[in-house]
């Protein structure tokens, strides 16, 4: 990357390849009476270490770099338990109690705080998809796949684009993130969504509010962090090779996906490779077939990494490929086939050593390709529309603890170089830089944790003549000065007063600057605002948390989240968000904002049985009004509830359990059209589907 001095980062390298001190982590993890628990998940969360208990309850952690740890114990049925460890030369004894919980609980979060924390003590409001219920949510794209958290919603064009709406915000105000590498999928378009996959991945977080302290310019109104595991070794045991096989079948649109993983190591080498894929036909809807709106994707990923008493290293190269049938409004052509071919590469390098004093340095640097190609019919191969975005992004982050403070002093940085191509003319050609620098603290005293940060940015930008446009070559800077604040007052061990004040920002894009045309996406004649400044925001958040063996919840705000567990084999769950947006320069509705939505569901999970185990029935509805407060220039559909019935049961296979997992979306077909759909003024929205999934490990 340009403009970064490369001769800071081997200075400090330099100075952290003086051997450091390594040590052992050892222990027994039991229940309240003493008795051992076996198969218990035991992660290091800062150097990505993995162990497991044996039948005695025992675990034991070797080689760990001298240094600060937060260690986290799970296992299904208890309540996660996260224990902070100073590891020096020797052995370390962490002896940890688990005590039994119906409500099953994510152990931490890395997206919301430079330290991580159990979703708890989250400085900001979180939702975490864990992997069994990414299992169940998964969807072909990522806003359809997280549309029933909280706050969150999906903007849709069809099946295939999908694009995430936290409290309203979406495209460029809404920042996604592959294990902390910014992506670049020019989301400002109506019809461009991310490009990313989330069938190979561990969880997915979501930060509702600024997190611009962090990430920097476009999370204005949250973060999307899609996480895979961590890639496995073999320190202290024997080498092995393992996998994962998914694969599924949905009759809307006769839609089959999989995935398959591969992962291994020996001693300190550690690899893992994956493939997915999807392919669904046109959308079946109440109102009869939506011509050309079906969608494929492909994609594969494979990282190689190593750790140690030295630190840790890993390389991965993510590559996806999509081609989307855009349906047009048959009113005005009947026998339109547009499409889109998307392709995305991505490589990311990481590198993390330990320094003295507990500290520790990462290093990241990352790169990524997105090819989007559009063509106005299936029978013409003339490109109409080209945009290849270039970008890369470097970080140096220097993890620290000083007493009872823990935080991170961070540089960024990224370069984009953006270009068109094609018979139609969008957004002229053009590049652009940032750098940040960024702080942030958090602090535990008493009953207390208290977080605070702040981050300066600075981004230019080029953009080249175009005579199409109107455009003569220029250029533009912007600069920003963000900052948040937060509390957190434990009243109890199970419930929590949480309070956030954070600001956030957003640059202009080149599309918003200087757009000058018809754009045959949106059916709309754009015209960009050269003078345009930064878009900020300015965000309170005070809410109240509880978590206890039978009840998780958090109120705060327009937004409610809960789930009772009266039984062991019951749960009742359910969550209310509303969201009011005005334009006071013009005093009317702001545009595209989602109406009042209520999601009600109870599961019921059954006692194993012979060769079947932990069989569950799952109802779930949801319900949204009719949108009150529209755009004047909006079309508002009627209000509609969704009623969705799923079942599953694991089966012994070999060693492992073939998870079976049955889901029937829109159980009785009605007829509605989501307000956030680009289609709603012509179709449905698609009717009923039976999907069924097997996945397994081997």
């Amino acid at each position: 990357m340009h403009k970064f001095s490369w001769g800071v980062v081997t200075a400090l390298l330099l100075a952290a390849a003086a051997p450091l001190e390594a040590g052992t982590v050892r222990g027994r993890v039991t229940a309240a009476d003493g008795i051992p628990l076996a198969d218990v998940r035991i992660e290091v969360v800062e150097v990505h270490r993995h162990a497991t208990t044996d039948e005695q309850g025992r675990y034991r952690i070797a080689s760990l770099p001298a240094g600060v740890y937060r260690i986290t114990f799970s296992l299904i049925g208890y309540r996660p338990v996260v224990q902070r460890v100073t590891v020096g030369e020797g052995d370390v004894e962490l002896n940890v109690q688990l005590t039994p919980s119906m409500v099953e609980l994510a152990t931490i979060q890395v997206t919301a705080s430079a330290v991580a924390t159990d979703a708890l003590s989250s400085p900001q409001p979180l939702s975490i998809l864990d992997t069994e219920m990414l299992r169940v949510a998964l969807q072909p794209s990522l806003g359809a796949t997280l549309e029933l958290q909280p706050g969150v919603r999906n903007a849709s064009t069809g099946v295939g684009i999908g694009k995430p709406v936290i409290r309203g915000l979406s495209s460029n105000r809404v920042l996604v993130v592959a294990d902390g590498q910014r992506l670049e999928t020019q989301q400002w378009g109506d019809e461009h969504g991310p490009n990313i996959e989330t069938a190979d991945a561990e969880r997915v977080e979501i930060i509702r509010g600024p997190a611009s302290v962090l990430y920097g310019s476009d999370a204005l109104g949250g973060v999307i962090n899609v996480v895979k595991a961590p890639l496995p070794d073999a320190i202290g045991r024997a080498g092995f090779v393992r996998g994962s096989l998914a694969a599924g079948y949905a009759t809307n649109g006769r839609a089959p996906d999989g995935v398959l993983t591969v992962e291994g190591a020996d001693g300190p080498l550690g690899f893992r490779g994956a493939l997915t894929g999807r392919t669904i036909g046109d959308t079946r809807t109440p109102g009869g077939r939506l011509g050309n709106s079906g969608f494929d994707a492909w994609g594969g990923s494979l990282a190689l990494g190593s750790r140690g008493s030295w630190g840790s290293a890993a390389l991965e190269y993510d590559g996806r490929k999509e081609r989307i049938e855009i349906h047009e409004d048959p009113g005005e052509d009947p026998d339109a086939t547009p499409f889109q071919r998307v392709a995305d590469d991505r490589v990311r390098a990481t590198l993390a050593l330990p320094l003295d004093g507990g500290a520790r340095l990462e290093l990241e640097a990352g790169f990524q390709r997105n090819n989007r190609r559009e063509f106005e019919a299936a029978d013409d191969p003339e490109l109409a529309l080209g945009l290849l975005s270039r970008t890369g992004t470097g970080d140096v982050r220097l993890h620290h603890t000083l007493g009872r403070f823990a935080g991170i002093l961070g540089v960024s940085g990224l370069v984009n170089d953006a270009t068109k191509s094609g018979e139609e003319t969008l957004v002229p050609s053009s590049s652009h830089n940032s750098l940040g620098l960024y702080a942030f603290e958090q602090t535990e005293a008493g009953r207390w944790n208290l977080s605070f940060g702040a981050r300066f940015e600075y981004r230019h930008l080029d953009v080249e003549e175009d005579d199409d446009l109107g455009v003569e070559a220029q250029s533009r800077s912007w600069s920003a000065l963000t900052g948040s604040l937060g509390a957190l007052y434990r009243v109890s061990d199970q419930v929590a007063l949480v309070s956030n004040l954070g600001s956030g920002f957003r640059a202009p894009s080149t599309f918003e600057l200087f757009a000058n045309g018809e754009h045959p996406g949106s059916n709309r004649f754009e015209r960009g605002d050269p003078t345009l400044k930064n878009e900020t925001s300015l965000n309170a958040d005070l809410a109240v948390r509880v978590q206890s063996s039978r009840v998780r919840a958090e109120l705060g705000g327009f937004e409610a989240a809960a789930e009772y567990h009266p039984g062991e084999h019951v749960h009742l769950r359910s969550t209310a968000d509303y969201v009011v947006g005005q334009n006071t320069t013009a005093d009317q509705p702001l545009a595209f904002i989602p109406p009042f939505r209520v999601a009600l569901g109870v599961r019921l999970e059954g006692t194993d049985r012979g060769a079947l185990h932990a069989p569950y029935v799952d109802l779930s509805t949801e319900t949204y009004a009719r949108q009150g407060r529209p755009d004047p220039d909006e079309f508002a559909p009627d209000g509609y509830t969704l009623v969705h019935l799923g079942a599953g049961v694991a089966v012994p296979v070999g060693g492992s359990e073939l998870h079976l997992d049955l889901t029937v979306r829109n159980l009785f077909d009605t007829a509605y059209a989501s307000f956030l759909s680009r289609y709603k003024r012509y179709a449905l929205d698609p009717g009923r589907s039976l999907a069924l999934r097997a996945s397994v490990r081997f």
